[in-house]
């Protein structure tokens, strides 16, 4: 962090389970709530070990704000708006997140199942993460996930991939 400011990504693409995270934190956002209850309600969404404190949620926030472009599939948005998070959140005041600020890439599986190097990473990790790794590499974004085997195949095909700890050291 260079004078109090965190440094912008250009772009970034976003996993499903920090885009539940990042819906749940616009949610709750206008809510008049203790830091104590926003940082339990974002813990609930979280579904990992170790919950994030209120700060790193909040630093999450901030890159997201910052970045130039913030990228998520069609594949992490249906994931994302589970009947589980509707139950959990202001379904509206979620869904508003979408059209202002972030941009919802298109990727066809059956069109990236096409392309060989694909093929085994969309059979090792799944559609909605290899479209993800896809579309940040069309892109040119750098990916934010905790997911260990997303940021492996990330690697793997040359896209830059961060965690919430390495984000915070920047």
């Amino acid at each position: 962090m260079a004078g109090g400011r965190r440094m912008a990504l250009s772009a970034i693409a976003i996993d499903t389970n920090l885009f539940s995270v990042l819906l749940r934190y616009y949610s709750l956002e206008s809510d008049e709530l203790s830091d104590l209850k926003r940082e339990r309600g974002l813990q609930e969404v979280w579904g990992r070990k170790d919950p994030p404190k209120l700060e790193q949620f909040d630093a999450l926030w901030q890159f997201f704000e910052n970045a130039r472009r913030r990228i998520v599939t069609q594949h992490v948005v249906a994931e994302a708006f589970t009947s589980r998070m509707r139950k959990r959140s202001d379904w509206h005041k979620a869904i508003s997140l979408l059209p202002n600020h972030v941009v919802e890439c298109g990727c066809s599986i059956s069109a990236l199942y096409s392309h060989r190097e694909f093929r085994r990473i969309m059979e090792e990790i799944g559609p909605t993460d290899a479209c993800l790794i896809y579309v940040a590499a069309e892109e040119k974004a750098t990916i934010i996930s905790e997911d260990g085997r997303l940021r492996y195949w990330a690697d793997v095909r040359e896209v830059p991939a961060l965690t919430l700890d390495e984000l915070a050291r920047l």
